[in-house]
């Protein structure tokens, strides 16, 4: 599925600069680590290690909601 008309995806290193900043004001142990926020900026799902696709696209679509 093509999210990128209206989801903003960020890629950052845990270990350097913006995204070390990031990680620890978001309280995330490192890589891999996925946020989801919605358009009101509420954080909607959180989750570390391997994941699924279809349990990504799952959560971005109720972001979107």
């Amino acid at each position: 599925m093509e999210y990128s008309d209206s989801v903003a995806f960020v890629r950052l290193n845990a270990e350097e600069g913006e995204g070390a900043q990031l990680f620890r004001q978001l309280g995330l142990p490192g890589h891999p680590s996925y946020v989801i926020f919605s358009t009101e900026g509420q954080e909607t799902f959180r989750a570390f290690g391997i994941v699924d696709v279809a349990r990504l696209q799952s959560a971005i679509e109720e972001a979107l909601r």
